[in-house]
């Protein structure tokens, strides 16, 4: 929400922008703002690195297309392009723009405001004179919109949890006969429910809602 002051700024002809950019990155959390100094918000201090080189229009809140956001740093410090290098220790993790405005004194005229919540998704460096991070971030109503194709195998497991042994014997549980109902099941054949028909009410099973 729009305060009263950052909206009489906002409709200024002069007005003076400056956005807060948090990375959440799992070693070391990135926080920046495009001042020509540092500034102390919400008891964090933001890394004042001047004009940041890039930030992609945000759709509104209400824009059902849920569009990513392209946040383009230059020069930037080792802390950031680590991470993006290794590609381990960012995907999926919080990344969020804030906006605000600042008075003649070069001061905050209120409370920055949320411009975007999402992840962090895919990252890119470009090694010219300086160092240059791009990094595209996708706000979390996005993943609504994509179809799960996640699975509950093993391979998608280790994804998620490296080493963990919980899907390890899946394919041998899936291949195993069973004793169901004082009868051998085999998974590979299928079982007719005992009455020659596929399991389903009236075939094997007593619907019972």
């Amino acid at each position: 929400m729009v305060s009263a002051l950052n909206k009489a700024e906002l409709e200024s002809a002069h007005s003076r922008r400056i956005y807060f950019i948090y990375l959440n990155f799992a070693v070391s959390p990135f926080y920046a703002c495009t001042g020509d100094r540092d500034y102390v918000w919400n008891s964090i201090t933001w890394n004042g690195v001047g004009d940041i080189s890039g930030i992609s229009d945000i759709a509104d809140a209400a824009d059902s297309a849920a569009r990513p956001v392209t946040i383009t740093l230059t020069g930037v410090d080792a802390y950031v392009t680590d991470p993006i290098q290794s590609r381990t220790n960012y995907k999926g993790r919080a990344a969020m723009i804030y906006r605000g405005f600042l008075d003649s004194n070069d001061d905050l005229v209120d409370t920055p405001e949320t411009r975007f919540s999402g992840l962090m998704d895919v990252g890119t460096m470009i090694r010219d004179e300086n160092y240059v991070a791009q990094i595209v971030c996708e706000p979390i109503a996005a993943r609504y919109l994509r179809a799960h194709i996640s699975r509950y195998s093993d391979e998608d497991h280790q994804l998620r949890n490296p080493g963990d042994k919980f899907y390890e014997f899946q394919p041998q549980m899936e291949a195993k006969d069973v004793t169901w109902g004082g009868k051998r099941i085999s998974p590979a054949a299928g079982w007719s429910g005992g009455s020659g028909g596929p399991i389903g009410p009236g075939r094997g099973f007593r619907r019972i809602f």
